[in-house]
């Protein structure tokens, strides 16, 4: 039986292509983190809060009100505040490194909407092995995969552009840069 492959729409074909190191650094950095262990899933989720804050502010100001995705920092601050880390809910670095163009929106809400596949897998395998009652609000969000299914129409109809794609990789540099910060102030 052959398999029916279909080609990924212009877009999000693009996109994937213009951000696949960029995934593949974030994964391996946020990968060396046991997330079953208290302080490694607070820096984890600490990463995700202070990125996600800036993104979902600048979001607000530049994505159409009807594709603004949901914002889920405050999952991630009942997560931290659940293992002791109240602290990280004060400070977010503001995304500085947004790009114009009136599609940069729509890369920035795919790779946070994208995401949620990522969230879905991780909350498997600590289903498994972390404590029980283990905090998972974030990991478990149920308004961002629903969000990804109502953007993906819009993503096959709409053609690869650099904005978008640049808005996608900038979504990236500031992930990997506030998961750069975190562990380097473990490491110091």
């Amino acid at each position: 039986m052959h398999a029916r492959c279909t080609p990924a729409p212009a877009l999000r074909a693009s996109l994937r292509a213009a951000t696949q190191d960029d995934h593949e650094a974030l994964d391996a950095a946020l990968g060396a983190l046991d997330l079953a262990e208290r302080r490694d899933y607070a820096r984890f989720l600490s990463v995700q809060l202070r990125a996600r804050a800036g993104v979902e502010q600048w979001l607000a100001c530049t994505a159409p009100g009807e594709w603004l995705p949901p914002a889920v920092t405050g999952l991630l601050r009942r997560d931290l505040d659940w293992l002791g880390y109240p602290e990280v809910r004060d400070t977010a670095p503001t995304f500085t490194n947004a790009p114009s163009g009136a599609d940069a929106w729509l890369g920035a809400a795919w790779v946070l909407a994208g995401s949620s596949l990522g969230n879905r897998m991780t909350e498997r395998d600590l289903a498994r092995r972390a404590p029980e009652n283990w905090p998972m609000a974030f990991l478990r969000d149920t308004a961002m995969p629903d969000y990804f299914k109502a953007l993906r129409p819009v993503l096959e109809k709409t053609e690869a552009n650099p904005a978008a794609e640049q808005g996608a990789k900038a979504v990236f540099a500031h992930f990997l840069q506030e998961t750069e910060n975190q562990l380097m102030a473990v490491a110091a």
